[in-house]
C-alpha cells in the first residue's frame, strides 16, 4: 500500500470510495480476476451438482405436463444432451446469487453512500425475485400454457413430444418469467435516480399496457394469444405493484 493510500485510510473524513480511486489499476484488475475465478469455480461445482441430479430435475419438469403426454427420444443421445442442458441451466441458476454477490463486492466499494443504499437492496432482491418468477412459471404459467396448447385439438390428435422440445420450452418460459419478475428492481432503480416516479408511471399506464402486449408477443416462444396474455399479464401486474411500492416509499 502506498503512503498516499495509508494517509487516506487514517483520515476519518475520507470515504472508502475515495480510497478505491487512488488504488492502482493492477489492484482492481487482480481483484476482478479473483472474483471471476471464484464465480467460475462455483459455476463448475453447481453444474456438476445439476448434472448429478439431472434425471430428477427432468422428472420434475415432465411432471407438470398434462396427463397422457408421451415423451419421445427422437434422436440418439437426445435425453443425454437434454440432461446436459438441464444441468447447465440448473448450475447457472444455483450459482447466480454467488455471481451477483461477487459482482456487487467489486462494484460497491467505488459507489457513494447514497448509491450503495440503492445498490445493496437491488443485489439482494434480484436473485430472490428471479427465483420467485421461476417458481411462478413452474406452478402456474407453464401448466396453463401446456394445458391450452396440448388441449387444443385433443379430440383429433394425441400428444407426443420429444423430451428435448418439452424441456427447452419449459426452461425457456421459466427463464422468461424469472427475468420479468426483475421489473420492480429496474423501476426502483430508475426512481431512485430521479428518471421516473409513481406519478409519471401512472400517467403513462396506457403506453405500458401496449408495450406489455408487444413484449408478451416477443418473449413467448409460441404465437398463440393465450401464452402472450400470460406474459403480458405478469408484466402489467408487476408494473402496478412497482407503482404501489414507489408510493409507499414516496418516490
Amino acid at each position: 500500500m502506498s503512503t498516499k493510500q495509508l494517509d487516506l485510510y487514517q483520515r476519518k473524513d475520507v470515504n472508502e470510495s475515495d480510497i478505491e480511486t487512488f488504488m492502482p489499476l493492477s489492484v482492481h484488475l487482480n481483484d476482478l480476476r479473483n472474483k471471476i475465478i471464484i464465480s467460475l469455480i462455483v459455476l463448475c461445482i453447481t453444474i456438476f451438482i445439476g448434472f448429478s441430479f439431472s434425471r430428477e430435475i427432468v422428472k420434475l419438469l415432465t411432471g407438470i405436463a398434462p396427463p397422457g403426454t408421451v415423451f419421445l427420444q427422437i434422436r440418439p443421445g437426445e435425453f443425454f444432451f437434454t440432461s446436459l442442458r438441464t444441468a447447465l441451466f440448473a448450475g447457472i441458476v444455483l450459482a447466480a446469487p454467488v455471481i451477483v454477490w461477487q459482482l456487487g463486492s467489486f462494484i460497491l466499494p467505488g459507489l457513494t453512500k447514497k448509491e450503495k443504499n440503492i445498490a445493496v437492496p437491488i443485489l439482494m432482491a434480484a436473485p430472490f425475485l428471479f427465483f420467485t418468477g421461476m417458481i411462478f412459471a413452474y406452478f402456474f404459467a407453464v401448466p396453463s400454457m401446456l394445458n391450452f396448447l396440448f388441449g387444443f385439438g385433443k379430440d383429433i390428435i394425441s400428444t407426443n413430444i420429444s423430451i428435448e422440445s418439452f424441456v427447452s420450452f419449459t426452461l425457456m418460459i421459466m427463464a422468461i418469467c424469472g427475468c420479468t419478475f426483475l421489473l420492480p428492481i429496474i423501476i426502483l432503480a430508475l426512481a431512485n435516480t430521479g428518471i421516473v416516479n409513481s406519478q409519471i408511471l401512472l400517467k403513462n399506464w396506457r403506453y405500458v399496457l401496449l408495450s406489455s402486449v408487444i413484449s408478451g408477443a416477443l418473449l413467448t416462444p409460441t404465437p398463440d394469444p393465450f401464452n402472450m396474455g400470460i406474459v403480458s399479464g405478469i408484466l402489467i401486474m408487476l408494473y402496478f405493484i412497482s407503482i404501489g411500492i414507489l408510493k409507499i416509499m414516496r418516490l
